[in-house]
């Protein structure tokens, strides 16, 4: 066969159809992952709920070791993880000095001022120990312990 001969032959009706069936389909896929990612990215989260807190900070359900207390919890809208959070809890000191390690979390002695945001229920003493991550990226999050009360109070924002 000569290519310079060669012409193309038009699609049958049944193809037709089938193609753009599937494209319809496509479309209707398209609109509804739309759809789904706006309303799933731009609503904040809001909650004073000590369980859904530690939800929506540790991605976890809380563990039994832990005895959650008092809490306020603000997710931005935005797809990306931006939050800012105040927890009080009793840990066991184990979870708590693990807690600790796992997070590079060093005692901290440089002045701090409570964020004009706070909830009133955020007021550690100066009983409390205060702590803050080690890596150069701090955000003013900051951690506090009572030693006596196992007491514990968590600070801590992403933005």
């Amino acid at each position: 066969m000569n290519p310079q001969n060669h012409r193309p032959r038009a699609p049958s009706p049944t193809a037709l159809r089938a193609l753009c069936a599937v494209l319809r389909a496509l479309r209707a896929l398209c609109v509804l992952l739309a759809t789904a990612t706006l309303l799933t990215s731009c609503s904040e989260i809001k909650t004073t709920n000590p369980d859904e807190t530690y939800k929506h900070w540790a991605g976890t359900n809380p563990p039994a070791d832990i005895q959650l207390l008092k809490a306020q919890y603000w997710q931005s809208p935005h797809f990306t993880k931006e939050y800012i959070m105040y927890l009080e809890l009793k840990p066991t000191e184990v979870w708590w000095n693990e807690f600790l390690k796992q997070n590079n979390i060093v005692q901290d002695n440089a002045q701090w001022t409570i964020p004009a945001g706070a909830p009133s229920w955020f007021q550690p003493s100066g009983t409390f120990v205060r702590y803050r991550t080690k890596s150069g990226h701090d955000q003013g999050s900051r951690y506090f312990r009572d030693a006596t009360t196992g007491i514990c109070y968590i600070y801590e924002t992403q933005l």
